[in-house]
């Protein structure tokens, strides 16, 4: 077969995976938006904000386990739908019990600086692991290494957030 066709179906074969990617992750974060986010923002509030670590280190374990593309695109379909859905619902609420001045000054730097910092830094361990021929266990095992932070650094979150909140009723009751 001529290299000219192998390319043709190639792309086609990338742009059905991709198409059929983010028909699923759109599909399934409209349904969380739709269905689940109220009811788990009412049943454990900032506390939701565990679900997103929390699903990508089972996905990566499960990478890990088995590094099979099907399980590879669920693991980041169920990531990818509760990152858009929960995951930014439930960090909007984190500014909730901030002051107004804290609120806009936070919410700027986090959402300029800080989410393309961790975009570059993504990137950089990416290239890195390319250049290092790491495959996708070797990747994942990373990633369960880094979801075990996030999972640590979100349960230091709830905490602190859950503070502000008491202590922020606490001033609006006794003006």
């Amino acid at each position: 077969m001529p290299e000219r066709e192998k390319n043709k179906i190639r792309q086609v074969f990338i742009g059905a995976f991709y198409g059929d990617f983010y028909f699923w992750t759109s599909l399934l974060s409209a349904a969380i938006q739709l269905l689940l986010v109220s009811r788990i923002l009412k049943y454990i509030g900032p506390a939701a904000l565990l679900c997103l670590p929390l699903i990508a280190f089972g996905g990566y374990a499960l990478i890990a386990a088995l590094p099979v593309l099907s399980y590879i695109r669920f693991a980041k379909i169920a990531e990818n739908a509760t990152n858009y859905s929960l995951q930014n619902t439930t960090h909007q609420t984190l500014f909730l019990p901030t002051s107004r001045e804290a609120k806009y000054k936070a919410k700027a730097a986090i959402d300029t600086f800080f989410v393309r910092a961790g975009d570059v830094l993504s990137a950089i361990f990416v290239f890195i692991g390319v250049k290092l021929a790491l495959g996708a266990g070797d990747f994942a095992r990373v990633n369960i290494v880094l979801a075990v932070g996030w999972i640590l650094l979100a349960i230091a979150i709830v905490r602190r957030n859950k503070a502000l909140t008491l202590r922020s009723g606490a001033i609006a009751k006794a003006a």
